[in-house]
């Protein structure tokens, strides 16, 4: 089975807090919706390893905080008749444009009211409605956080 992850970018500006979504090539599957970095997760690697890796891959950005978050979406896939459970990671990343994958050909920073009301699937508005609590409640959000480790530079 095929194993999925949702990662919210997301960055502290002078307005307040943004919300990067993507819109998906017409090429590709679903195209034109609006969604978070999404992508599949590779048998060698963690979770959350596939998050930050489709992060990189997908937007260039790399996380200056990344965390699990509290909610996972469910869809149910009719051509493979199945139900899969994808979960949610929200990543702090500078607030500058992204080096768009050939998945995407449009990207926004949004505030969290336009991101809920643009992202094309109720469980991506669920889950951005979650970030803000998760945000603010400093217990929950230092045990949400994940550690990347540090790739040593050889030489």
């Amino acid at each position: 089975m095929i194993k999925y992850i949702d990662v919210f970018p997301y960055a502290q500006t002078h307005g307040g807090l943004r919300f990067l979504l993507l819109r998906r090539t017409p090429e590709n599957t679903y195209p034109g919706i609006w969604q978070p970095v999404a992508g599949k997760i590779k048998p060698e690697e963690t979770t959350w390893e596939a998050g930050l890796r489709e992060l990189r891959e997908e937007t260039g950005l790399v996380p200056r905080q990344f965390y699990t978050l509290d909610h996972v979406s469910t869809y149910y896939l009719h051509r493979q008749n199945s139900i899969i459970h994808v979960p949610a990671f929200i990543a702090e990343v500078d607030f500058k444009d992204p080096a768009l994958s050939h998945e995407h050909d449009a990207f926004r920073w949004l505030h969290l009211d336009k991101a809920i009301e643009t992202a094309s699937w109720a469980p991506y508005r669920k889950a951005l409605e979650a970030i803000p609590r998760l945000l603010e409640t400093p217990p929950a959000l230092a045990l949400a956080k994940i550690d990347i480790p540090m790739k040593r530079k050889r030489g």
